[in-house]
């Protein structure tokens, strides 16, 4: 080996070395007023989502400010978790640099940080522009309600679209850091004019990187289960524990594929959509014979004491899972709730994200075939 070769490896090796140096951070959360002193802030980094987090470090809080430091080797989509913990975050990339976050939202202080909030910026401006235009929509009185929501549809739509577009433009330069993975993640992944089909393509020329971080992973997940799912399947079964109001063992199985019609419901009691789509249950339990047609609501997400509570006010007379928690809602990936899904007599899939305002319609029709 000649020495050219051996001066080569040298200077490799220093090379990556500093590609791997450590750098310092300092992470300044400059905390809502509401927020008391002398309680704990905490850095987390994610899992598989907003709810799946690694805890990474903690501070004080003191004169309204938490002050984390440490040192990265690269960057890291973060967050600071503040009382009360299960609402007040403030997502931010850890990487070199003197990073501020004032009020959980404007981040600041390193270059992906300013990179993501010139992008939520823009967000805000788009949505901004969006909510005067809606209040022009309102106003119209020569609208008919139909023409009204049909305009109100085509607002969001432009909305999504563009910044699904911008989103899209800068993950293109961030393929291999965190900002990418945060994009993908928070604005193209979760963008509600995704679809399945659209969603692996941008998947895919995303690349390994931002395919392989925890909460895309586990979107790519929801999407798959989707597929295994979707209209024309057969239904997936699964088992609760204590899912009958007895505290019995519930099983799909026990409900469809029995020779009826079966309305699925997913829905909790928190959830005001939810709330509102039961009249238009109730009516179809009501108006179509038992013997061909049959609901069921599965309580996910939820509380045991606020579903019975729930079931209760709003008079919830049909067939029931109870505390199904996210076992169903993971085999058939259901990212929003009230989920309607439709089952044949034979058990398979008919519908999948029925509204319900088209209930009555579409289980008449069925049945009428």
């Amino acid at each position: 080996m000649n020495k050219s070769i051996y001066a080569f490896i040298a200077l490799a090796g220093v090379a990556l070395a500093g590609c791997n140096q450590e750098k310092e951070y300092t992470v300044t959360c400059q905390c809502p007023t509401n927020i008391p002193d002398n309680t704990y802030a905490y850095m987390v980094s994610f899992k598989s989502g907003v709810r799946d987090v690694n805890y990474l470090d903690s501070a004080l809080i003191t004169n309204q400010k938490a002050v984390f430091s440490g040192t990265t080797t690269g960057s890291e989509v973060c967050a600071i978790l503040l009382p009360p913990y299960n609402r007040n975050r403030a997502i931010f990339i850890k990487e070199a640099g003197n990073i501020k976050i004032q009020g959980m939202s404007a981040v600041s202080g390193s270059p992906l940080n300013e990179a993501w909030s010139d992008f939520r910026n823009y967000s805000d401006s788009v949505n901004s522009v969006s909510e005067e235009q809606y209040s022009v929509i309102m106003k119209n009185s020569e609208l008919s309600q139909e023409e009204r929501e049909e305009q109100i549809d085509e607002l969001y739509t432009d909305y999504c679209t563009k910044v699904l577009d911008k989103a899209s433009a800068l993950l293109a330069s961030h393929k291999k850091d965190a900002l990418g993975q945060l994009v993908f993640w928070m604005d193209i992944a979760n963008n509600d004019i995704m679809d399945r089909i659209v969603y692996k393509q941008k998947l895919s020329d995303a690349g390994e990187y931002i395919a392989s971080y925890g909460p895309v992973k586990a979107i790519t997940s929801r999407y798959n289960a989707q597929d295994a799912t979707s209209e024309g399947h057969m239904f997936t079964d699964f088992t609760i524990p204590n899912g009958n109001l007895d505290g019995s063992e519930a099983k799909l199985s026990d409900y469809a594929g029995k020779g009826k019609l079966l309305l699925v419901d997913f829905w909790a009691s928190w959830c005001g959509p939810c709330r509102r789509a039961m009249p238009s249950i109730a009516e179809a339990a009501k108006t179509f014979p038992s013997d061909k047609f049959q609901v069921l609501s599965i309580a996910v997400w939820d509380k045991h004491n606020d579903t019975m509570k729930a079931m209760e006010e709003l008079g919830m007379t049909w067939n029931h899972i109870i505390d199904a928690d996210v076992i169903p809602t993971e085999i058939y990936g259901v990212n929003g709730i009230p989920h309607l899904m439709l089952i044949g007599p034979d058990g398979t899939i008919l519908h999948r994200g029925l509204a319900p305002n088209n209930i009555m319609s579409v289980v008449k029709e069925h049945l009428s075939k």
